[in-house]
């Protein structure tokens, strides 16, 4: 029987919908097709996070929809890397292929995928950071506010922090719509 969730993880789901929110008004608004994929692949992980976050299923569909969620989100972290650094985007479908693999062997094997994850996108952090530091992009602040807006999301995140009715997941989503706002007008303007 699905029921909706309670406490922490329904504020959880609702803060996806604000990603949600904000990704859809990107795509719509934006005319870059490499930012339309990384925003299309945006709303798909929110509008995924916040049906896992507000509605229990039976453990089957739970994890299938985990398991989607997390491809999707690698491939939305690789399109990073072809906003960037340039590289085709075949090449990130590639990527995203392998390490979807390993996240997943290493899910079934119950060991801590999430790590690995974690890893991963901060080392794509770190180098699409560095891109945007050393070239000229127009409007590059708006990026750079972006990232630092996203590091301390993920230091709220990993530190665990919470507050009434919205812990660290819920703060966390908050942050990343934000840096996605702020990647928003960086693109448009």
């Amino acid at each position: 029987m699905n029921s909706f969730t309670v406490d922490y993880q329904l504020s959880t789901g609702l803060t996806n919908i604000i990603i949600l929110i904000v990704s859809i008004y990107s795509l719509l608004t934006i005319k870059k097709k490499e930012w339309k994929l990384f925003f299309l692949l945006m709303s798909i992980d929110s509008f995924l996070g916040s049906i896992v976050h507000l509605i229990r299923f039976n453990i089957i569909i739970d994890s299938i929809i985990w398991i989607t969620l997390s491809i999707t989100f690698v491939l939305t972290i690789n399109t990073l890397l072809n906003i960037f650094l340039k590289i085709k985007i075949k090449y990130c479908l590639l990527l995203s292929l392998i390490l979807s693999i390993v996240l997943l062997i290493q899910l079934f094997l119950k060991v801590n995928f999430l790590l690995t994850f974690t890893i991963y996108v901060l080392l794509v952090m770190i180098i699409t950071f560095y891109s945007i530091i050393k070239n000229n992009y127009k409007n590059k602040i708006w990026f750079i506010i972006g990232y630092l807006v996203q590091v301390i999301g993920g230091i709220i995140f990993l530190s665990k922090i919470s507050i009434p009715y919205l812990n660290y997941n819920g703060i966390y989503h908050l942050f990343m719509a934000l840096t996605l706002i702020f990647f928003t007008i960086g693109i448009k303007r």
